[in-house]
């Protein structure tokens, strides 16, 4: 179990380190690279997810009460994890509503332009003074 827990605060600290380099990028840049985040995010949750499924099968019931307190440390660290992921999805519907305004915006400005130009069937005008 020992093995299993060290190995699981290991992928915990691995998501953890992921998660506050995504927030930074969320809150530093304009256009982060949100497909590259979430198949990283994709992979470290992958390991995470396993190395949890490994920590299950090999454990039963806790042995002694210093497992109690590892599985309750665990399932603590797990929440803040989910906590962070929330913020996570915050930041993400931030940058997608402010490129949705950003779109709307640049479809207005063409729209404009293009009533500018000359339509190709319209007649033009020839002056007849010269």
């Amino acid at each position: 179990m020992k093995d299993s827990a060290a190995h699981i605060s290991k992928q915990c600290s691995n998501y953890e380190d992921l998660q506050n380099r995504h927030l930074e990028l969320l809150k530093a840049e304009q256009l982060p690279d949100l497909a590259r985040m979430t198949i990283e995010r994709r992979g470290a949750s992958e390991k995470l997810k396993s190395a949890i499924g490994e920590l299950i099968s090999s454990t039963g019931q806790p042995e002694f009460p210093s497992d109690v307190h590892l599985m309750e440390a665990i399932k603590e660290r797990l929440g803040l994890i989910l906590k962070v992921d929330e913020t996570i999805a915050v930041e993400i519907q931030r940058h997608k509503n402010q490129l949705e305004k950003s779109l709307k915006s640049l479809k207005h400005g063409k729209t404009t332009l293009d009533s500018y130009r000359r339509s190709q069937d319209s007649p033009r005008l020839i002056s007849i003074s010269r």
